[in-house]
């Protein structure tokens, strides 16, 4: 996927994932149910994996193209973002 397009598509779905989450927080109440507690550990765990994959995708990926460097840097953030959207869309 062109790396312009895997930047668009984060920073559409970095948004919504982030209301979905925000709402449930608010409205989740005191202690989080088991549910919500998933759901929190799953937002550290997915970023500490991700960014994990894109900083090794950074350090070990040829400079050489940059449209290939840069999509595989991307890569594990937009696969996660998109996953997430999709996922706290549907319930």
């Amino acid at each position: 996927m062109k790396p312009w397009v895997q930047a668009a598509e984060i920073a559409w779905s970095a948004r919504v994932v982030i209301a979905y989450r925000t709402v449930r927080m608010a409205s989740g109440g005191w202690p989080p149910s088991a549910r919500d507690r998933r759901e929190y550990t799953r937002m550290v765990q997915e970023k500490v994996e991700a960014f994990t994959q894109a900083a090794t995708a950074a350090v070990t990926t040829p400079p050489k193209d940059t449209a290939k460097a840069v999509g595989a840097v991307l890569g594990p953030v937009h696969r996660r973002v998109v996953a997430n959207r999709r996922r706290l869309s549907r319930g």
